[in-house]
């Protein structure tokens, strides 16, 4: 009696086990808030037009939006698409930072994986690659005014963070955090480049996620 009790357990067990990885989205979207922090030290040209001969020693802020969406070929693995855009903001840098603007957006793909159980907290890692688009521009009014800059880099992003579920198709990523690397040094014009080949960047992000 005891062994066909053992028996019955193990196979209710298994099976609940096996029905529960497979109750899992295909498909998940997700919109969120996002911020990306990048420190930074150079020092301008003597002949540049703003802030001639100074060293800064700083990090730059940006604030914005993105999405992510995610196919899960399995209950653990996914391959999502990343995409995001912020504004500077901020006075971090005020020789420079009173006369640009600028913006961000990143645009990655790549692996995710979540564990998944019967908790609605659900963490997630992942890895993702492709590119970023830095553009600015001297504000009106100053002694650049009407110049303009944009560049593409390669861009690499590896965190993670975790989801809590709040019904059956919605969710509440909580923090995805992210180590963000970005290549801008390559043939790059300006000193903050060039001074500046690798970007190491803190990113983070906080949303909802909906599951289809």
């Amino acid at each position: 009696m005891k062994i066909r009790s053992a028996l019955v357990l193990g196979m209710v067990l298994l099976f609940g086990s096996s029905a529960f990885a497979q109750d899992y989205p295909k498909v998940e979207t997700s919109l969120a808030f996002m911020y990306i922090r990048t420190p930074t030290s150079f020092t301008v040209p003597a002949d540049a037009p703003i802030a001639p001969g100074a060293s800064f020693s700083e990090s730059f802020n940006c604030a914005g939006g993105g999405g992510t969406l995610a196919y899960n070929v399995t209950s653990v693995v996914g391959l999502a698409m990343d995409m995001g855009g912020c504004k500077y903001f901020g006075d971090s840098i005020p020789a420079l930072s009173s006369k640009l603007s600028g913006s961000d957006f990143t645009y990655m793909f790549g692996p995710r994986f979540t564990y998944r159980n019967s908790s609605k907290v659900r963490p997630f890692g992942l890895v993702n690659f492709g590119g970023n688009r830095l553009s600015l521009s001297c504000d009106s009014g100053t002694s650049c005014s009407g110049v303009s800059y944009s560049k593409n880099a390669f861009a690499l992003t590896a965190g993670g963070g975790f989801d809590v579920q709040l019904t059956k198709k919605l969710s509440w990523r909580v923090i995805q955090a992210e180590y963000l690397y970005t290549r801008f040094g390559n043939n790059c014009s300006l000193e903050l480049c060039s001074n500046n080949n690798n970007q190491n960047s803190f990113r983070m992000k906080s949303g909802i996620v909906i599951a289809w």
